[in-house]
């Protein structure tokens, strides 16, 4: 494995400089946060892979890596398989069937729900199955060195527009039947928080990350005002009954969602993941228009430089990141989307190293030069 960075002497855990983080100050350096989606990653790091996504090898990368935040999937989150099952394709709980074709994320190819009829002829699984909380266990007990465990569910839009139906199916109904739009979300809302107030009994988690893909490169996926007439409330009760009991929420959102950020933000996100570059978002501007609102995490581009770059390329994009959002704290560098297989070893390696050679705080600033 590539040299990694240990020159900087750390006054916080890492869990201290995460969460400092995500409350908009300023901690000793600038934590780390990623998705390890790459089991040739994994090996290289672990000396092992595991066939599904797994809690205790994601600590242990996170560990020898030198992340901050170490995300893990609570059971049911759709697009993970959570057992292992035989030939190509795969049906979970809710129904949804998939081709087993990428990793951790495989691709639907089936969804349970074309209709109202199909609806009220549907159960949702039970959201307090002990199964569920497994994966979150497994990576709290084996966190001996104080990372951030943060515990990921799926958000509505995703939900209603990839998983449960098909997008087609979605947009019809905005206008053929929008009550059932209405009851599937606030239905699976309330899912959510049944699993999000159980998991909040379970000691060592420190924060939610809600996944729901609201943009892509250049827009949104769906109109401003259909998000706006039926996700945006539903989205708020997530947000709020979950930082009510004590959590903060990291709003992870691909693509360009510059159209409805001002409401995402209005619903008391703590932070928003993943600033994706290749959508145009300007890690800048969010530190200007939300300073000590909003703690931005990612920008680090995973689409060109992190995959085809020079290490030089990579320590430019690196300092980059960090010039533009970490003075005065309240920024998590991560890339701008996960770490996946086409990205050379090196280049994570190299990202990482700079990120904690720079990354360090003196005055709440950092000495880039």
């Amino acid at each position: 494995m590539g040299r990694i960075f240990i020159g900087v002497i750390n006054r916080m855990s890492s869990k201290e400089r995460f969460l400092t983080a995500l409350k908009g100050e300023t901690p000793d350096r600038v934590p780390i946060f990623d998705f390890p989606f790459s089991r040739a990653l994994q090996k290289k790091i672990i000396g092992y892979e595991t066939e599904l996504y797994d809690g205790k090898a994601v600590v242990e990368i996170a560990n020898k890596l030198g992340l901050d935040g170490v995300p893990i999937f609570f059971g049911g989150y759709c697009g993970i398989e959570f057992f292992k099952t035989k030939g190509n394709k795969y049906t979970d709980d809710w129904g949804i069937e998939y081709l087993k074709k990428g990793w951790p994320i495989i691709s639907q190819i089936k969804n349970p729900i074309t209709g109202r009829k199909d609806w009220e002829n549907y159960n949702m699984p039970d959201p307090s199955d002990e199964w569920r909380f497994e994966q979150v266990k497994a990576a709290i007990k084996a966190n001996t060195k104080n990372k951030a465990i943060i515990g990921c569910i799926r958000g509505p839009v995703s939900m209603l527009s990839w998983f449960l139906l098909r997008i087609d199916i979605l947009s019809y109904n905005f206008i053929d039947d929008p009550s059932l739009i209405e009851d599937i979300c606030n239905s699976f809302i309330d899912w959510s928080l049944e699993l999000v107030n159980k998991a909040s009994k379970i000691n060592g988690l420190d924060a939610f990350l809600i996944a729901d893909d609201w943009g892509m490169t250049k827009s949104l996926l769906i109109s401003p005002a259909y998000l706006k007439k039926f996700f945006l409330k539903p989205y708020s009760r997530l947000v709020s009954e979950i930082r009510s009991l004590g959590y903060p929420v990291i709003m992870h959102n691909d693509g360009n969602i510059w159209e409805i950020l001002d409401e995402l933000v209005a619903t008391g996100i703590n932070a928003c993941h993943p600033v994706e570059k290749a959508a145009f978002m300007d890690l800048k501007k969010v530190k200007e228009k939300y300073k000590k609102r909003l703690c931005p995490i990612g920008n680090i581009d995973n689409k060109k430089i992190l995959v085809k770059g020079t290490e030089d390329d990579v320590k430019n994009e690196t300092l980059r990141c960090l010039r533009e959002r970490s003075i005065g704290g309240g920024y998590i560098i991560s890339s701008d989307h996960s770490l996946h297989d086409d990205i050379p070893h090196q280049n994570v390696f190299s990202y990482i190293n700079v990120a904690k050679e720079y990354g360090a705080y003196k005055e709440g600033k950092l000495e880039l030069e």
